[in-house]
């Protein structure tokens, strides 16, 4: 058991239909090195198929009962430093978030996750790959992992198919699906947050999805009662630490052949603009005390002034109960070195030629070009 949890893809951990489908729809590209991967993703797959049923009988009614009440979603990027404000903020025991051990073994939980943690936790202590971050089990992680271990409609996958980068990233705009599509991604996600709400005994949630930065109207739609925090940060640093972000996941995770640097540099831009865009757009719906924004180059210097600020204008109570855990969790991080990037002169300016509309909103100042 051991070896087989330490050897297999993240695939492994999704139910087997979306298994299934993941594969048909990526088939033509998977490149012939990884099939032993995929196989093995396969198997593990299919040794967990009876778990996940057994526990849907057991749990499925209770789950389906939880009401998912004013959840705070955090919004932002990837790289926008929506990692460290969402862990902070899970600090606050009023609100309850999605545990690794869960996200990753959803479906068999209360029946098999023992069997997962050993090897989780090891991989967890490991930092990411990316930036280094050390995660521990009481942690959160983002919902989008958990939602792309059964439905296909999500963002997460690109890591595993980057060939098909648009295409995953553009499950981020729901409300541009077909009708059929859209009513089932509405129905996987709404089944998510209500079985992370029974894991949390009734809480309110904290979560943190980088592409749900892009559907904010249909959320508030979803949830009347939620409420929204946006960090944002210098582009150049978001687009720069976005391309380390993908060569290391995919450099872990792709089945594929992956993009040149160029065409990657390109898509990233491409998402980011049309993420903002919509973003703007739809901001302009939520009513008073719903979203609050924080720049990421305050934050990192004074976190707890800007967090007082937050629960202020979105009307939420326990800041000062929460306080201490938001000071310990800082101070435990005293000492991190974030990545250091140098910036081509071909990124600049296609930074500057696409993203002139974000910096006119938030102020950020271009860089000249040579």
């Amino acid at each position: 058991m051991d070896q087989l949890l330490n050897s297999a893809h993240p695939l492994g951990l999704t139910t087997f239909p979306a298994f299934i489908k993941y594969i048909i729809k990526n088939r033509k590209d998977i490149k012939a090195k990884y099939y032993p991967q995929v196989l093995l993703s396969g198997v593990t797959s299919l040794v967990t198929s009876p778990f996940c049923l057994l526990e849907s009988l057991i749990y499925e009614k209770k789950e389906t009962q939880s009401a998912v009440k004013a959840p705070l979603f955090v919004l932002g990027h990837w790289r926008c430093g929506t990692t460290l404000l969402h862990q902070i903020l899970s600090r606050d025991p009023q609100f309850g978030f999605i545990k690794p051990l869960v996200s990753l073994t959803l479906h068999f939980y209360h029946l098999l996750g023992w069997a997962f943690k050993p090897t989780i936790t090891a991989h967890l202590h490991e930092g990411r790959p990316m930036d280094n971050i050390k995660y521990s089990m009481d942690l959160p992680l983002e919902e989008y992992l958990s939602f792309s271990t059964f439905e296909t409609s999500g963002v997460y996958p690109l890591n595993y198919f980057p060939q098909a980068f648009i295409e995953y990233n553009m499950n981020a705009y729901v409300d541009q699906f077909p009708e059929a599509k859209r009513r089932q991604w509405i129905k996987s996600y709404d089944r998510l947050l209500r079985k992370v709400t029974y894991f949390n005994d009734g809480k309110s949630l904290v979560l943190k999805s980088p592409d749900n930065t892009a559907r904010v109207r249909l959320l508030k739609e979803l949830y009347p009662d939620a409420k929204f925090v946006n960090i944002y940060r210098n582009p150049y640093t978001v687009i720069r630490s976005t391309m380390h972000l993908y060569d290391k996941m995919m450099t872990h995770w792709s089945l594929e052949e992956i993009p040149p640097e160029e065409t990657m540099e390109d898509w990233i831009i491409e998402t980011f603009k049309m993420m903002y865009k919509a973003y703007f757009k739809e901001i302009q719906t939520l009513p008073p005390h719903s979203l609050f924004e924080i720049k990421f180059e305050d934050f990192e210097r004074a976190p707890l002034p800007i967090l007082k600020n937050m629960y202020e204008a979105l009307e939420l109570d326990g800041f000062d109960k929460a306080l201490p855990e938001f000071k310990a969790h800082w101070d435990s991080l005293a000492g991190y070195q974030k990545n250091s990037f140098d910036y081509s002169e071909r990124l600049v300016k296609k930074v500057n030629d696409n993203l002139g509309f974000y910096f006119d909103h938030y102020g950020y100042e271009r860089k000249r070009q040579a």
